[in-house]
């Protein structure tokens, strides 16, 4: 498996936005300069248990648990793409809507934040895309479940509900003082 590419190494073929959102989510000012962020990041490294090796996430912030999807206007409505004619268009988009939620689906369920930058969100500020993080972090569950993350599997049932009572966690033991 190949590894994911640092924010400096680019596609060739990458999006203006795709571009955009490394360059806000590494610049002097950006609240996550100090994580590490990977660009084209293999879903099965989020989520253990996705099954295949293919898709990849377009960026991530590791340590935040943070997944960025840049969506192009082929994930909201059927484009022809390379002068395919309009029935494989349709057929395209069907099956990009299946994988988007597949990955969507892989990055909630391992307790991911999934964030979305839309095509017409050309011009996102870094103020817009702290927003949307945090929007999006506030969704996950918090509490022990986060650090201990990938012990704990999702619960088949729909229903499921995630306990409110806290665990009290251990102090550290106190350093001895070298004299």
């Amino acid at each position: 498996m190949k590894t994911s590419k640092s924010p400096q190494q680019l596609a060739k073929n990458a999006s203006k936005l795709h571009k955009r959102i490394g360059e806000l989510l590494t610049c002097e000012d950006s609240p996550y300069k100090n994580y590490e962020i990977r660009q084209e990041y293999h879903v099965s490294k989020v989520n253990p248990d996705y099954k295949s090796n293919r898709e990849k996430f377009d960026w991530v912030i590791l340590g935040l648990n943070v997944v960025i999807e840049i969506m192009g206007e082929q994930h909201f409505s059927y484009v022809c793409f390379g002068g395919v004619d309009i029935e494989e268009a349709k057929r395209n988009f069907l099956q990009r809507l299946r994988l988007d939620e597949r990955k969507q689906t892989a990055a909630e369920t391992a307790l991911w934040a999934y964030v979305v930058v839309k095509y017409t969100e050309k011009k996102i500020t870094l103020e817009e895309l702290v927003v949307k993080i945090s929007e999006a972090l506030s969704t996950v569950p918090d509490g022990i479940y986060i650090q201990f993350k990938s012990k704990v599997k999702m619960p088949k049932k729909d229903n499921y509900q995630w306990p409110t009572r806290k665990l009290q966690s251990r102090p550290f033991p106190k350093k001895e003082e070298k004299l």
